[in-house]
């Protein structure tokens, strides 16, 4: 059984109207840099190489957040895999190949339920998140044993998928 989940697509003027913010922010942000950097140079708090240096590094990292931002909430996807043994995650970059997250075999089981109540019943698990905030499914929790210990794995899964992970863990038991 497997499941895409994808965010809502955007329509074409969106995108072009998200491409084009990016754009402003960036020069927004270029712009403000600049001037943060004659302030440190003209009131001789830095000196020039120093001021230049750190607008530069400013403004590349918000660039790459923005990047980041971009790449995380318009083109990442989660493809959801079960069989009789398994359910893998993986992460999908737009239409690009599956790169695997996550396995989690049902032998290791051990719950699965709502978000709070699953953080509730294992606090010092780590969490990992297989969700998209423009995707409209709710958001479960399955709680595994790993080498590392404890893992909750949140997921967005379709009712199909979430009846075949029940299933799994009351066979299990």
């Amino acid at each position: 059984m497997e499941q895409r989940l994808a965010g809502k697509k955007l329509k074409v003027w969106q995108g072009c109207l998200l491409v084009v913010l990016v754009a402003v922010f960036l020069f927004a942000a270029q712009f403000v840099l600049t001037f943060v950097q004659y302030a440190l140079t003209y009131f001789r708090i830095l000196p020039a190489q120093t001021a230049y240096t750190i607008a530069s590094v400013a403004y590349w990292l918000f660039g790459g957040f923005l990047g980041l931002r971009f790449l995380r909430d318009y083109v990442l996807n989660y493809l959801y895999t079960t069989n009789t043994k398994q359910l893998q995650v993986c992460r999908v970059y737009g239409p690009g190949r599956p790169r695997v997250m996550e396995d989690v075999y049902f032998s290791r089981l051990k719950a699965i339920g709502e978000v709070e109540a699953m953080k509730k019943r294992f606090p010092g698990a780590k969490v990992q998140r297989a969700t998209l905030r423009r995707a409209a499914l709710p958001v479960k929790a399955v709680a595994y044993d790993s080498t590392e210990g404890m893992k909750l794995l949140l997921l967005q899964p379709n009712d199909e998928l979430w009846a075949h992970l029940q299933a799994a863990l009351k066979e299990k038991k």
